[in-house]
């Protein structure tokens, strides 16, 4: 896993320093975190969107293909604990030179931990993360027909800027997704 340089990740996020939210712990994640959110995100994945896909791309989402998918991905990869148990992760690509947002490129929650605010949780560490390092907005795609995943990111103020085929990275196929979008400038300088 690639992460951003220590030192331009806020003091609180820095491995050792958590932040508890109502009894989430919240941290950056390490290598050897990999494959328990590789299970958690494949479990995710599977009662999420794996459902509304064709028998042949739901066998591809397993978590060898998302072990693959978090180490091959650079970027910024936040865990989710309670009581030191990894219940979810967030993992967003830093914005390049010619394409300025940062992606979230996933955010998976346990089968069974949905609804507890972790999900909330996860976004909010990334978008603050991400805002104190100068990133100017966060673009996430949300597959077609997850209105929950959907409802998550308009309550965080994400605004709908497209809708289509898009890639899906972890079964590198076509499929149809929301881009949703979100200033994260403003509420840094705020904070």
């Amino acid at each position: 896993m690639t992460f951003t340089d220590i030192g331009a990740v806020p003091a609180a996020w820095r491995p050792g320093a958590v932040r508890p939210r109502g009894g989430i712990v919240l941290r950056p994640a390490q290598l050897a975190d990999r494959p328990a959110l590789a299970t958690i995100a494949a479990a995710a994945f599977a009662q999420g969107v794996a459902v509304l896909l064709p028998p042949e791309l739901r066998a591809r989402a397993d978590a060898a293909r998302f072990t693959c998918f978090l180490a091959a991905t650079p970027g910024v990869l936040l865990l989710a604990e309670v009581d030191g148990v990894p219940v979810g992760c967030a993992l967003a690509t830093l914005p390049a030179a010619n394409d300025p947002p940062a992606r979230l490129q996933g955010l998976w929650v346990a089968p069974g931990r949905t609804g507890q605010g972790i999900g909330s949780a996860l976004l909010a560490a990334m978008e603050e993360t991400l805002g104190r390092q100068g990133v100017a907005s966060l673009r996430v795609r949300v597959p077609s027909g997850q209105l929950r995943a959907l409802g998550l990111f308009r309550r965080r103020g994400y605004a709908l800027r497209t809708a289509g085929l898009r890639p899906e990275p972890v079964l590198e196929a076509m499929l149809r997704h929301s881009v949703l979008a979100k200033p994260l400038l403003a509420a840094a300088v705020a904070a």
